[in-house]
């Protein structure tokens, strides 16, 4: 087939959408995060944690770093379609993707060298920053009220980052914790409140019957008065029954709205289940929640069925489906791959919440084999995926 310029005036280039570059970073971080986490965990890489715990860097440069870059590229994508018109700013677009690179790259180098870590935190919260205001500044400027949810998410995630490096000074008591833990959970949020506005329609259209999925108005209050309260006593007080509690909740919540979008023909269809799935490991998250002050279980597990289950399979799916739609390929018809990628990376999920539960002694084990599944998942998938976004699209109209 021959290949056609999605813009016949100009040459291509990664910058003609915001999810290019974006995906780039995010394949090449994901990589790159997980590799350095599994040689520290597994061969105690010599690096220099000064001022933070090795964890605390792993779960801040996963958020701030991979998570976020696939939510720059999906939402500065997708807006011209939010508010019917196309954005021209490729400057801010340029400025985004420098600050972002050269935080990853300052923060890396301050685990090597003696960079000190402020130089790349200065990066970081200006990336954030401006990626907030470029965020909100078309919504606002078009009326979009309906979108200033996200705007805000995107704001306060920008706010949390500013308290965990404040954190790292000293300067804010038990700031890394808050910092890390309120961008998770905005990150969830983030998904959450995009699942439920794409993960229907992506359904209704990708199956080949006439199939409605089904949203509830209470759901959705129910949801967002649940959630505001989970975060609030998660974060600021020590009340594990009550979190307990409204975690049971929330699990109950998501658990009916994943059954109003359920349809078994979903399992033909990697791009649709992925989505599910993914969704799926939010409420498990909060089940997990809801049980651990009466057995014992360990924090890292719900925390990894929000992160490894709900924030890694859901972040792939988008990527997957959205290179492929705009760069003019069939949604409908993806590479056969795909079903392997996906189910390697949930394999890993399983391995890292579930396998823990059977046999604890095993624990650093289940942890390695996690790791390097998330890396064989990802290697897949940045082959597949990389070379249609280096290159132009092949359909005139994506």
């Amino acid at each position: 087939m021959k290949r056609i310029n999605t813009n016949n005036d100009k040459p291509f280039t990664i910058l003609e959408s915001p999810y290019r570059p974006f995906f780039i970073l995010a394949a090449i971080s994901s990589l790159f995060y997980m590799t350095i986490w599994t040689l520290f965990y597994t061969i105690k890489l010599p690096l220099n944690f000064e001022g933070i715990s090795p964890t605390m860097w792993h779960a801040h440069e996963m958020l701030f770093g991979y998570a976020m870059a696939v939510i720059a590229g999906f939402v500065l994508t997708v807006e011209k379609y939010w508010l019917g018109k196309n954005i021209e700013n490729k400057s801010v677009l340029v400025a985004l993707i420098i600050l972002w690179i050269a935080a990853r790259v300052s923060i890396s180098l301050s685990l090597i060298t003696y960079i000190p870590y402020e130089i790349g935190a200065i990066f970081d919260c200006l990336f954030m920053i401006v990626l907030s205001i470029r965020v909100a500044y078309p919504i606002i400027s078009a009326g979009a009220w309906d979108k200033m949810g996200l705007v805000s998410h995107i704001a306060i995630v920008a706010v949390a980052n500013v308290i965990f490096y404040l954190g790292m000074a000293g300067l804010i008591s038990n700031g890394q914790y808050l910092g890390v833990y309120s961008a998770l959970y905005l990150v969830i949020s983030i998904i959450l409140l995009m699942g439920r506005r794409m993960i229907p329609i992506f359904i209704r259209n990708g199956l080949d019957f006439k199939f409605e999925p089904k949203n509830w108005r209470v759901i959705d209050i129910l949801s967002l008065v649940f959630f505001l309260i989970f975060f609030i006593l998660d974060l600021f007080f020590t009340y594990p029954f009550a979190v307990s509690i409204i975690s049971g909740i929330l699990a109950i919540i998501y658990s009916i709205r994943l059954f109003g979008w359920y349809s078994n023909r979903i399992w033909s269809k990697p791009l649709l289940w992925v989505l599910f799935v993914a969704y799926s490991w939010i409420a498990v998250g909060f089940g997990l929640k809801f049980l651990s002050p009466y057995f014992n279980i360990l924090d890292f597990l719900p925390l990894h069925s929000f992160t490894y289950g709900g924030i890694g399979i859901m972040t792939i799916g988008f990527m997957s489906r959205v290179i492929l739609g705009h760069t003019g390929r069939n949604v409908f018809d993806p590479p056969k791959i795909l079903f392997w990628i996906f189910s390697i990376l949930f394999a890993g999920a399983i391995v890292r919440v579930f396998f823990p539960l059977i046999d604890i002694s095993l624990y650093q084990t289940w942890i390695g084999v996690s790791q390097l599944l998330w890396l064989l998942s990802f290697l897949i998938f940045a082959v597949v995926y990389l070379p249609m976004l280096f290159r132009p699209g092949i359909e005139k109209k994506p």
